[in-house]
């Protein structure tokens, strides 16, 4: 059986329009990964009042490649610019028009967001939210998660979706990866009643849930049915906070975390090559992080969040990527940074951290018994 990931679906199947070949769970991934592209200035903001702007994937892929930005980019933008640069290939998605682009980093509020639509030849419109980026911030949002809702790019996915989207009747499709499928279903859960009417898919792709008083909401419970959850098997960013929703085990050759990327998914023809459960590692981790978290107040888990973003900002670190390198000045600034703590805090981000640490090891020692 041969496999291969979404660019080999868009060599395989770029060509065949949406008449002979309908949207699929991979067109799905192939549009919410390509909202991490570098896009400002390519494809133009929502302004308010004013009809969106349009460009066609074609005319984007060729306005980005000649940009040079690809170059400058971090691995996950890179990759995303890539994507476009193939749907732009086929008549699947050349003609595609791309409107609306948002990319935002309001440190004041620590939120980052960003959205594209993509109006696809079969009369839909996919509305896109982009995941966590390269920045501490947006990661910083991502932990506040675990004790706050609506976090600002909630809030911002379900504006984006009323004031952007027109009001042409045309059948709306909302997706995301990791964060972005987390604001999909935040937006098509909290938008007015006509709009939700419109939306006839929510996807998300290994995106974290919510907290339990999200999942017992009426307006949840409307569009449960629309939601589509897709995780790796060794799912860890998908298996956050509370799913009410089932979801879909896909095979990936990537290796832990790793496997959160989408490029990693494995394709077979025109669909997802599908597992019937997640790894143990997965289930160990998910049971791990579950039972740490309920452990704490919601005071604890504030401080801890809040301790290590400032820990990592204070130490002049801005992008995830830098942890990936080694620098002897960023590693005695950390260190710094720590020993500069209050006696109180570090005292009880050393318990916190025991208590995770702890918590594995329960769930590992439990794991290879049940195995047994």
């Amino acid at each position: 059986m041969m496999t291969g990931n979404i660019m080999d679906y868009l060599d395989w199947y770029g060509d065949f329009d949406f008449s002979v070949l309908p949207f699929n769970d991979v067109d799905n991934l192939i549009l919410a990964e390509l909202s991490y592209a570098s896009l400002d200035g390519i494809v133009k903001e929502p302004q308010l009042g004013r009809r969106l702007r349009t460009i066609s994937v074609k005319d984007a892929a060729n306005e980005l490649n000649e940009s040079g930005r690809m170059e400058k980019s971090c691995k996950l933008e890179k990759n995303a610019g890539q994507l476009l640069l193939e749907m732009a290939k086929g008549k699947r998605f050349s003609d595609a028009l791309l409107a609306g682009y948002v990319d935002k980093h309001d440190f004041k509020n620590q939120e980052q967001f960003s959205a594209l639509h993509i109006y696809l030849p079969d009369g839909t419109l996919f509305v896109s939210y982009s995941g966590t980026d390269d920045t501490i911030l947006g990661w910083k949002e991502d932990l506040n998660m675990a004790y706050q809702m609506p976090v600002p790019s909630q809030e911002e996915a379900v504006e984006y979706l009323e004031k952007t989207v027109p009001h042409d009747g045309r059948m709306i499709r909302i997706g995301g990866h990791s964060k972005g499928g987390n604001l999909a279903i935040y937006a098509a859960v909290m938008c007015y009643d006509r709009l939700k009417r419109r939306i006839i898919g929510i996807y998300n792709n290994d995106g974290p849930g919510f907290l339990e008083s999200m999942l017992e909401r009426k307006s949840y419970l409307e569009v449960k049915d629309r939601i589509k959850t897709i995780v790796p098997e060794t799912s860890i960013v998908g298996m956050l906070l509370e799913h009410g929703d089932s979801y879909e085990v896909v095979k990936s050759t990537g290796k832990g975390i790793m496997q959160h990327d989408g490029l990693s998914w494995q394709v077979y023809k025109n669909g997802f090559v599908k597992l019937d459960e997640r790894s143990k590692e997965s289930l160990v981790i998910d049971k791990t992080i579950g039972t740490w978290v309920m452990g704490l107040s919601d005071n604890e888990r504030v401080a801890f969040v809040d301790t290590v973003y400032d820990m990592l900002t204070g130490a002049g670190i801005n992008y995830l990527s830098e942890l990936e390198q080694y620098k002897p000045a960023m590693l005695n600034s950390m260190v710094k940074e720590m020993f500069s703590m209050e006696p109180e805090k570090a005292k009880m981000v050393r318990r916190i951290i025991r208590a995770l640490i702890s918590e594995y090891g329960k769930n590992v020692v439990s794991g290879i018994r049940g195995g047994r």
